[in-house]
C-alpha cells in the first residue's frame, strides 16, 4: 500500500472560527470538506509544505515562526495510507480566496462534527474540540 505524506493548517479567525475547504469535483473524495493543505513533496519538510500549500490553495502567506504544531494523523484509506502533520495559526498575510475555485467557509469548532469532513479529520476535530486555543 502506498503512503501519502501530507500536511494541513487550521486557520483560526478573530471569532475563533476555523476555515474548511470543500474538495472540488473531479478530485478524489470530491464534495467532502477538509482543512486546507496538501501533499508533501519529496525532500520537503512538513511545515514548509503546509505553508506552500496554503499559499497555493488560498493565496495567503504564513510566517514559519507563526505556525504551530498540533498533531500527527495516521489513517488508512482503501487506496493509500495517510501520514499527515497538522498545524494551526491565527496569523497570516493576505485575503483568503480559493485558488482552485473550491468553496471554503468559516465554522465554529463545535459545528465540525455535523459537517461531511474527510474521515481522517475525525481525530483532528476531537483534538480541536478539547483545545482551548480555538
Amino acid at each position: 500500500m502506498n503512503v501519502l505524506f501530507c500536511s494541513c493548517v487550521i486557520l483560526i479567525n478573530k471569532s475563533k472560527e476555523v476555515l474548511i475547504c470543500q474538495r472540488p469535483k473531479g478530485k478524489n473524495m470530491s464534495g467532502f470538506w477538509e482543512f486546507p493543505g496538501g501533499k508533501v513533496k519529496n525532500g520537503e519538510k512538513f511545515d514548509i509544505a503546509a505553508i506552500r500549500e496554503i499559499k497555493e490553495e488560498l493565496d495567503v502567506s504564513i510566517d514559519k515562526k507563526k505556525i504551530n504544531y498540533l498533531m500527527n494523523i495516521f489513517f488508512e484509506y482503501p487506496e493509500y495510507f495517510l501520514s499527515m502533520q497538522v498545524y494551526f495559526t491565527d496569523i497570516w498575510d493576505g485575503k483568503i480566496k480559493g485558488m482552485d475555485s473550491q468553496k471554503f467557509k468559516w465554522v465554529k469548532k463545535d459545528e465540525l462534527i455535523n459537517i461531511d469532513m474527510l474521515p481522517a479529520s475525525n481525530k483532528v476535530i476531537q483534538k480541536i474540540l478539547k483545545n482551548n486555543s480555538f
